[in-house]
């Protein structure tokens, strides 16, 4: 028997996401944090650019709300040579854009690290979980029915814990990936040290992030940090090693922004950083995950470790919940490695060439982002949960695999709905557009399944959702759609869903 369904090793934003989606499923979850206490301002604001799909992920728990209030947007960039402003960066753009209907977030958000692991923990407690911090895993074992960890605690007591499953949100250093034995191989993107500091600066303006990319001895930004009155600093060292005391901080910023009345009056945070990528050949092993930093390390450009972390979390998260509650088959697991790994592959890729021509940069080059970096067009179309039988989807509509979009319908009442409030929470959805005839559904889904009618005004009926703008038929086309529970689309099919019953077995016992 054991003791947890899940252990969780870590308590950063991967094992808080795991831990948030799980504890909502009912799943059973210990989360053990080796660190002594939570983090707070004085532990750095790195991981702090949230993108678009995060924020959708975090919108599905519940705390988009919280987010907001505790963040802010980001300021433009601005370039300088020495004292002079040169005006708006061209390579170091971060552009707002305007929500639109089906992506409501499509701008990156700010919010430094430490508040948003606050947030998740508040919202963790709600759900009757909590991080047992200054706890750490010792080793674990494996067998066919589950894996035993010893566990040390605060007062060096050990404790032998047995669970069904281990989720490595350790960390690059963590123990369970060491202890899975599962390769990794990473290599150094820049040789070059580079710091990072959390500074309060007087006479700085907090109209803008500030970029020295020409200056003497190495680049260095700093930037107006939301609701603090600190600045976040980097600087890249070319010949000489870096200092992080205050009197070597001061130096820094007075000489390579040349603008002597610059005062740096406290240091809250400071620490060295590599630039380094690196990927673990397989995500799974055994009854072990590697989730987040465990399974893949990524350069600072572009703000994608974190990022690529929750949505890790957010995969593995309903596939346990699937297998633990629902009684879905064990082979349903191996699909968050066939999904995840190719895609922290080829973010790898694009953030190691930002990365690149970062370090290379000419004053007149433009960052190389194509969307890539907001994760909004990452897909699983043609993976192993994606079935799309529908002949002709038209160009443009939404299909098996793709991220589901949000759209604004209309209730029986008139009031007005988003996709998103049909989606949020645990379950799967099932969209049936206009007069799509539904396959009988067995009870066994229970509250794990919910189904909407999708009609446009002259279609409307009793129950149905009304797609008052044609918004959801434009992107979702039409027939049956089966929204995952991390809001992708499991299944596009016609009327009467062919294989939609028998698609349902890879999920329910």
């Amino acid at each position: 028997m054991a003791d947890v369904d899940v252990l969780i090793a870590g308590a950063g934003p991967a094992g808080m996401v795991l831990g948030c989606d799980l504890a909502r499923r009912g799943v059973a979850v210990r989360i053990v944090e080796a660190n002594a206490a939570p983090p707070d301002h004085r532990s750095g604001s790195r991981g702090k650019g949230i993108q678009p799909r995060t924020l959708e992920v975090y919108d599905d728990l519940d705390i988009i709300g919280e987010v907001h209030a505790a963040g802010g947007a980001y300021l433009p960039a601005m370039a300088w040579d020495g004292p002079k402003p040169l005006g708006p960066s061209k390579f170091h753009r971060i552009e707002r854009r305007d929500p639109t209907p089906d992506v409501p977030y499509p701008s990156m958000w700010m919010l430094p690290q430490p508040r948003a692991l606050g947030i998740l923990r508040t919202r963790l407690a709600g759900l009757g979980g909590r991080v047992e911090f200054g706890t750490r895993v010792l080793s674990f074992e494996q067998d066919a029915d589950g894996v035993t960890a010893k566990l040390q605690h605060p007062d060096g007591r050990v404790e032998t814990v047995r669970a069904r499953y281990l989720a490595g949100c350790d960390g690059a250093r963590g123990v369970v990936r060491a202890g899975s034995g599962v390769e990794f191989k990473s290599e150094t993107i820049d040789p070059h040290p580079m710091i990072t500091a959390d500074v309060v600066v007087e006479g700085l303006e907090r109209t803008h992030w500030h970029m020295w990319d020409a200056a003497t001895g190495g680049a260095l930004w700093l930037g107006p940090l939301v609701q603090t009155n600190a600045f976040q600093l980097y600087a890249k060292f070319e010949d000489a090693e870096p200092d992080l005391s205050f009197e070597g901080l001061s130096k820094l910023v007075r000489e390579r922004t040349g603008r002597p009345e610059l005062e740096v009056t406290e240091v809250l945070y400071a620490s060295h950083f590599g630039s380094r990528a690196g990927l673990a050949n397989r995500f799974r092993a055994g009854r072990a995950f590697l989730v987040g930093d465990a399974a893949h390390v990524h350069p600072p450009a572009g703000g994608q470790g974190m990022n690529t972390a929750v949505q890790d979390a957010y995969n593995l998260g309903w596939k346990l919940g699937q297998v633990l509650r629902h009684g879905a088959p064990q082979v349903l697991l191996d699909t968050y490695e066939e999904e995840r790994l190719p895609v922290a592959a080829q973010l790898l890729e694009f953030v190691v060439q930002m990365h690149k021509d970062w370090l290379g940069t000419a004053k007149d080059k433009e960052e190389p982002r194509k969307g890539e970096h907001m994760q909004l067009g990452l897909n699983y179309r043609g993976g192993p949960l994606s079935l799309d039988e529908r002949a002709v989807a038209g160009e443009g509509i939404t299909r098996a695999g793709d991220r589901a979009p949000d759209a604004t319908l209309k209730d029986g009442t008139g009031a007005t709905v988003r996709l998103f409030d049909l989606f949020r929470g645990p379950h799967f959805t099932l969209l049936a557009f206009d007069g799509a005839e539904m396959p009988t559904l067995g009870s066994q889904y229970g509250d794990a399944f919910n189904v909407y009618r999708i009609v446009r005004p002259d279609g409307a009926g009793g129950g149905a959702m009304v797609d008052s703008e044609d918004q959801a038929h434009r992107i979702y086309g039409g027939g049956l759609i089966l929204v995952r529970p991390d809001g992708y689309l499991a299944y596009t099919g016609p009327s009467g869903g062919p294989g939609l019953q028998a698609y349902l077995n890879d999920f329910f016992g």
